[in-house]
């Protein structure tokens, strides 16, 4: 082969090796965005007031906000007025992976100008004065089971099978709630057994009513239940009248008992707390959480 050949041959290689391109694929991002910083400024508002969302992304492909922000650039910022607490999220993402980072905006009551605020009026509440404390008075009372002769003692044995009454501390009630101090008034233990206590005579205002709250102590199962009772024995005619009488069962609720005293506003006589068993006296844990005249 002469060397003019040897020539064009080397030419015509170095002619077609400058044709050819290599195209390079494209650098692909080794780690998912980075977050740099996404806050919100201030973290607290009032309702009605603004804060301002500050963000900035790198190598991120695509960035949002959610809570209807949306699409948004890597770095920017943008004013929100929430009217409750709010938590934004954003989202960046490229072929790495995506990346969140949330921001919580606290929001206060409502900000209304001074001059716009109207003051909360509470609902009323009747409000009672006490003439006759039933509950703190018992030691005071005369106790009986309305057998002739019987006084019963304050405080009684829960052994008498006479009935007794007594203070209990710190006891929870068949409503499962725990009282501090309740009257337990235990009937006789007889077919339709009671108890009574006589308060010392007094005047009745104008305007009184009975309040109390009644049920069993917490195990009572296996009573046949009671009857809660108010009277009152008018001094100058020594008539009784009954003025409430509630049937109780244990159900797991307590009896509230309100009632008016109209029929014997202005008399002077003695209220009469009563306890009466419906059937047997057998548990009969009958106790009262409250017992009030008020007026």
């Amino acid at each position: 082969m002469n060397k003019s050949y040897l020539i064009l041959i080397s030419l015509l290689i170095l002619t077609m090796a400058g044709c050819i391109t290599i195209t390079q694929p494209p650098a692909q991002p080794a780690t998912p965005p980075a977050v740099v910083v996404f806050s919100a400024t201030p973290a607290e508002i009032k309702s009605g007031d603004s804060s301002t969302l500050l963000w900035n992304v790198t190598g991120a492909t695509s960035v949002t906000i959610d809570q209807g922000i949306g699409a948004v650039s890597v770095a920017g910022s943008t004013k929100v007025s929430p009217t409750q607490n709010t938590v934004y999220t954003l989202t960046a993402i490229n072929s790495a992976g995506t990346t969140t980072q949330p921001v919580t905006l606290k929001v206060e009551g409502l900000n209304i100008p001074g001059q716009f605020l109207r003051p909360v009026i509470p609902p009323l509440i009747p409000l009672y004065t006490t003439v006759l404390d039933l509950i703190e008075e018992a030691p005071n009372a005369k106790w009986d089971n309305f057998v002739m002769g019987v006084v019963l003692p304050f405080p009684g044995l829960d052994t008498d099978n006479r009935g007794f009454v007594m203070y209990r501390y710190n006891v929870k009630m068949e409503d499962g709630q725990s009282y501090a101090r309740v009257l337990e008034t235990h009937p006789q233990w007889v077919e339709h057994g009671s108890i009574t206590g006589w308060y010392q005579p007094m005047l009745v205002p104008a305007g009184a009513r009975f309040i109390a709250k009644a049920g069993f102590l917490l195990g009572a199962q296996g009573t046949d239940g009671v009857e809660f009772r108010l009277g009152f024995r008018d001094s100058a005619t020594l008539h009784d009248t009954l003025l409430a009488n509630v049937s109780a069962q244990y159900d797991g609720t307590l009896s509230d008992i309100n009632v008016p005293l109209d029929s014997i506003a202005g008399k002077t006589g003695q209220f009469q707390l009563i306890v009466v068993a419906a059937g047997t006296s057998n548990r009969d844990w009958a106790a009262w959480t409250e017992a009030k005249i008020v007026k």
